[in-house]
């Protein structure tokens, strides 16, 4: 099991692997060898640096596939090549975050490429400075038609926008008053789209004096961003969702506190924010420690680099809707609750489907969607113990019940009719025998952990 912080160093691998969970979506062996190998303060750096990092490669595989950005299907595509081959996975990782935080969808927005071009956006801020973030997604045209601030004009102020930047973008819900609401969608009146890109329309912007937390002035839209930006309020509520998200549900106030604190030290950068977390001791310990349900993204993804999976089908996105996460179109402005809600028996049932489609035999070009025996062939692993750990290790690092293996054992020791046998002698039983070793273990409750 899991050590404690104190005895870490000792255990690296594994706090490295609990490390890239959370600040990615797992890791192939290669990866996790790679990052071990660096030890636990050096993989976190090198995470949180993803600009010193070549991805030329994933660049190249993305344009090959000649995605079109003005069809929802291709963008949710093109997305998950990026989360499942990128080189900077807390580039993606933080993404997904902002996106599940500035929540917009396409069945609303209706502008395929303008949720494209918020996506980029995300991307770009999203270890920079959470002022420039907010900023940026107050222009974007996707998050404008999303929160109806096209028809915030001037003498019909549409406070839409107004409200959701305060309850769950910045504040948090008890930290405003209706009037800051009433002051700050008057703020922002005129702000609006033109051809995909932010328009400034004067003539419907509001220049009267307002009052928003305190401050009188001519007040717009940059100033109501510089305002939320700086509270306490926005600190503490930006600091909780994201030790939710990376860490732990409902941390210690005292956690909180700390990285909210780091918030206003570095002046809003969320690099620093990151780094706090993941050298937190809450984050090293039994509390964080395979505690938080994989979403679907972190399920599917995780998978696909665990199983070393090269092919990804044109319907995944699609599978992850089912399973309660579609990208490019969560629920409603508030994002995914997460947590317990992603493992509805419905759910359940639709993760249970993608373990049998991943370890399926099923041929594609010639090669296989997943090949356990491939993974051990270079192991030389044959006795059904070792083939066991293995694959425990691989996909949960071993943290299940001890009758657990024991009964994984006992199923890997017989062959196709029942018969128990001492070694698996011949290919065809023991690829016949891996799939469904991988496909119990993918379905067992720890592998729904992250």
């Amino acid at each position: 099991m899991v050590k404690p912080l104190g005895a870490y160093m000792a255990t690296q691998n594994i706090w490295v692997s609990h490390l890239l969970r959370r600040a990615g979506f797992g890791a192939t062996p290669k990866e996790l060898a790679y990052y071990t190998k660096l030890g636990y303060e050096r993989a976190v750096d090198e995470l949180l640096d993803p600009q010193r990092i070549d991805n030329s490669p994933l660049e190249n595989l993305v344009s090959r596939q000649q995605f079109d950005f003005t069809q929802i299907e291709d963008l949710r595509r093109w997305w998950l090549y990026r989360m499942a081959f990128t080189k900077r996975p807390l580039e993606e990782k933080m993404t997904l975050f902002w996106h599940g935080h500035f929540a917009t969808g396409d069945s609303k927005v209706k502008n395929t490429y303008a949720m494209y071009g918020q996506n980029l956006l995300l991307r770009k801020h999203a270890l920079g400075n959470f002022q420039d973030l907010l900023m940026g997604v107050t222009r974007s045209p996707a998050m404008i038609v999303y929160l109806d601030n096209q028809q915030n004009r001037r003498g019909q102020p549409n406070e839409n926008y107004a409200r959701e930047v305060m309850e769950l973008f910045t504040m948090g819900i008890g930290n405003y008053t209706e009037k800051d609401v009433k002051e700050a969608a008057r703020a922002f009146t005129g702000w609006q789209t033109r051809q995909a890109s932010f328009f400034f329309n004067s003539r419907q912007h509001d220049y009267g004096a307002k009052a928003v937390l305190g401050v009188q002035g001519d007040l717009n839209g940059d100033d109501v961003v510089r305002l939320l930006t700086a509270r306490p309020s926005t600190a503490r509520f930006i600091a909780k969702k994201m030790i939710n998200f990376f860490a732990c549900d409902n941390p210690d106030p005292a956690f909180v506190e700390e990285i909210a604190s780091v918030y206003v030290k570095n002046r809003f950068k969320i690099r620093p924010m990151l780094k706090a977390i993941f050298m937190h001791p809450t984050f090293l310990s039994d509390e964080s420690y395979h505690a938080k349900v994989k979403s679907p993204v972190e399920l599917v993804i995780g998978t696909l680099k665990h199983l070393e999976i090269q092919s990804l089908d044109a319907d995944l996105p699609t599978m992850m809707s089912r399973m309660g996460q579609s990208i490019f179109n969560p629920p409603s402005v508030k994002g995914w609750d997460g947590g317990a809600q992603w493992i509805s028996t419905d759910a359940m049932m639709e993760r249970f489907n993608f373990a049998a489609r991943a370890t399926a035999q099923k041929f594609d070009e010639m090669h296989y969607y997943a090949s356990p025996s491939e993974l051990v062939y270079k192991q030389n692993l044959r006795n059904a113990g070792q083939l066991v750990d293995y694959f425990l290790n691989l996909l949960v690092e071993g943290d299940v019940p001890v009758q657990c293996r024991k009964r994984l054992i006992a199923y890997v020791s017989t062959d196709l009719t029942g018969k128990t046998v001492s070694a698996l002698s011949d290919d065809r039983t023991l690829d016949a025998k891996l799939r469904g070793l991988v496909h119990l273990i993918m379905t067992s409750p720890a592998y729904q952990l992250s």
